[in-house]
């Protein structure tokens, strides 16, 4: 096992978000806990065979504990994982097979990385200024189901509007210190839980479980056709291919109007 004289000193004084045990009696003292969310992730627990995909892997609180149940985990996030954290606590507590990839969400392919029996999007899409080109991203990357976390405006809206798909706009909080969000910069929407749902309802993935507590929302959603299944990204982000016209411009039929 790893000295824990030393792991306490290298981990002393970091910034870290997730806070956790790292080893026995040697903890990361980051800022918010995430083992209840773990818990709400009802994974089994013996995941042998089954591979995760963790985006925006942070610290890497939940790649670990996938790990530790015998899954083989895949990470990603934005930051190098010697920048994040996620190298340091790989070093001490030796969970070097986690592949940790350096990549923005909007940049990860199914092509490029491919899928994954499940894909965790935790705390990540309100940090997203694309939120739906993320959440098509990671819907891409599974097979089976993928586990989304999120911040949530319900409580802040009218009963009625709660009830609606509505996201709101998150000003940088550096200047703009009164609309920002935890003083984050890095927010920049809110979602209502309806909204959440219909996203990924939109990417062909369906709701087995959801739960909104005061401004948390989470969805349990499973793959309800296979592969991208008849998504909107054409429209969203793509072109129409080109359909030439005939010599004849004269000629009603020489022009493809769609």
């Amino acid at each position: 096992m790893f000295d824990k004289d030393l792991a306490r000193r290298l981990l002393e004084g970091k910034p870290w978000h997730h806070d956790f045990e790292i080893l026995p009696g040697v903890r990361t003292h980051g800022s918010y806990n995430p083992s209840t969310l773990w818990t709400k992730l009802q994974l089994p627990e013996d995941m042998k065979g089954m591979s995760i995909a963790d985006v925006g892997a942070s610290n890497g609180y939940f790649s670990f504990e996938a790990r530790k149940r015998g899954a083989w985990v895949v990470a990603f996030d934005f930051r190098h994982k010697d920048n994040s954290g996620f190298g340091l606590l790989q070093y001490i507590n030796g969970m070097n097979v986690i592949e940790h990839h350096q990549a923005n969400v909007l940049d990860i392919t199914s092509k490029k990385y491919g899928q994954f029996d499940i894909v965790l999007a935790l705390g990540l899409l309100y940090h997203i200024a694309d939120p739906y080109r993320a959440l098509a991203n990671c819907a891409a990357l599974t097979r089976d189901r993928l586990l989304v976390e999120s911040y949530c405006i319900d409580p802040l809206l009218p009963e009625e509007i709660a009830a609606q798909p509505v996201m709101r706009f998150i000003s940088d909080s550096h200047r703009f210190p009164r609309e920002g969000h935890n003083s984050d910069r890095s927010n920049f929407w809110g979602f209502t839980s309806v909204c959440l749902l219909r996203m990924i309802e939109d990417v062909n993935l369906s709701a087995i479980r959801q739960d909104v507590n005061v401004d948390r929302v989470f969805v349990d959603a499973k793959r309800t056709a296979p592969g991208d299944g008849e998504s909107r990204l054409s429209i969203a982000y793509g072109s129409v291919p080109a359909t030439l016209r005939g010599e004849n411009p004269d000629d009603p039929k020489a022009w493809k109007i769609f």
